[in-house]
């Protein structure tokens, strides 16, 4: 099983709906049976619903993250993802710290996904917006899961644990 780990702050609104969509991808391209998507929060509290915006944009895509509930970041989490996609560098530098072995496959999505123009500052954070904000960021993760589908899914293949 090929393991991926997005990662954000609480755990309710850019990690959720970046889970959500990476799953409809990978179960899309028929690979459902050999990834597990997960995602956790640097101050997430456990088992807190996703944002209701991010619930509702991600519904209106076809993706349902109504039954989502949040994880605090762990070692263990860490340690099991062959990939680890986070939102911005200070979440990099938190899995830096937990578990110094992770660098290498931790990455900022921004620049993962456009290394060339990928913003340095990594993925707003939409927490107590409008719909529309959390449409664009929803937009935005989407644009970046597909224009690295193939790399995110060689990148998790290239690290996997074997089981």
């Amino acid at each position: 099983m090929h393991r991926i780990l997005v990662v954000c702050t609480g755990n309710i609104c850019r990690s959720p709906m970046a889970e959500g969509i990476l799953r409809d991808r990978v179960e899309k391209a028929g690979l459902g049976d050999s990834f597990d998507v997960r995602s956790a929060g640097t101050w997430g509290a456990p088992g807190t619903p996703a944002s209701e915006n991010g619930v509702t944009v991600s519904g209106h895509a076809g993706i349902d993250i109504s039954e989502f509930r949040s994880q605090p970041l762990s070692r263990d989490l860490i340690d099991g993802a062959d990939l680890i996609l986070v939102m911005t560098p200070d979440h990099k530098e938190t899995i830096e710290e937990m578990l110094p072995g992770a660098a290498a496959k931790t990455f900022v999505f921004t620049l993962f996904a456009d290394p060339d123009n990928g913003d340095p500052r990594g993925v707003a954070d939409p927490i107590g917006g409008s719909l529309a904000d959390y449409e664009k960021t929803f937009n935005q993760l989407c644009k970046m899961i597909d224009s690295s589908f193939d790399r995110i899914i060689q990148m998790a293949q290239g690290r996997s644990h074997t089981n």
